[in-house]
């Protein structure tokens, strides 16, 4: 057997996710352009069924304001605000403002849950995240991952990976609720920035002996997911940082 980051990490974490439901989507089918952190067609398709009460001209302006926070840790806060539903948009003149559903909170089985791989993004620079879960077209977490099988790697470059990542593609890691460094051995969750401020924490599940399995079953079943995010996930307000 070669052992490879795909095969060693990659791999069992989107077989887990799977088991989860999580739909793998190959990064190839995902019918959008580079420059685009959403897949549009998916998440013009979640607005309309979330938000019945929308024409179909008031659906389209809603992805163009998703894609106008900045591209910092502000960005971050005002997105994860439209994500939770606590922002709201005026779509006609002498209207009131219109809350907009962007996910069903109360009702997992009513999104669309996909995990793709070796995702191209194009940012100030090129680059391509391991492991991202999107819910319903919109990009929440992106997981790197190294693998200890080579020598001196470990989490830890994963780390500095993603620092890397909000240096040169900062226009998508603004959309993200957190981000997962591993090794295929250790399995963390938490956020880290261009500028080397990072925070990150381990999920403990004494029923399963494989950390990284615990996380990954942990973090990312369905309900919990939603819930933690929705409840959980805040942006530290004297820092400005998530």
């Amino acid at each position: 057997m070669v052992y490879t980051e795909f095969s060693v990490v990659e791999k069992p974490i989107i077989e887990w996710l799977e088991g989860l439901g999580w739909k793998y989507i190959h990064p190839d089918e995902l019918k959008r352009d580079i420059e685009d952190p959403f897949d549009l067609p998916t998440l013009t398709e979640a607005i309309k069924r979330l938000n019945p009460q929308l024409e179909a001209e008031d659906v389209d302006k809603v992805p163009s304001q998703l894609r106008r926070p900045s591209n910092d840790m502000a960005g971050n806060k005002d997105f994860l605000e439209w994500l939770k539903g606590e922002r709201s948009l005026v779509l006609k003149q002498g209207e009131k403002a219109t809350t907009i559903k962007l996910v069903d909170f109360e009702n997992p089985e009513n999104n669309m849950f996909v995990v793709t791989n070796q995702f191209k993004f194009s940012g100030y620079e090129n680059v391509r995240f391991d492991i991202v879960l999107m819910v319903n077209g919109i990009p929440l977490v992106v997981i790197e991952a190294k693998t200890v099988a080579k020598e001196l790697l470990d989490y830890h470059e994963a780390i500095k990976q993603l620092r890397r990542y909000a240096r040169e593609a900062p226009q998508f890691l603004k959309y993200l609720a957190y981000v997962c460094p591993t090794d295929g051995m250790a399995f963390k969750y938490g956020w880290v920035t261009a500028e080397g401020y990072e925070k990150f924490f381990d999920w403990n599940d004494e029923k399963l002996t494989d950390p990284a399995e615990a996380s990954v079953k942990g973090l990312f079943e369905k309900g919990l997911f939603l819930d933690f995010i929705g409840i959980f996930t805040v942006v530290e307000k004297e820092r400005e940082r998530s």
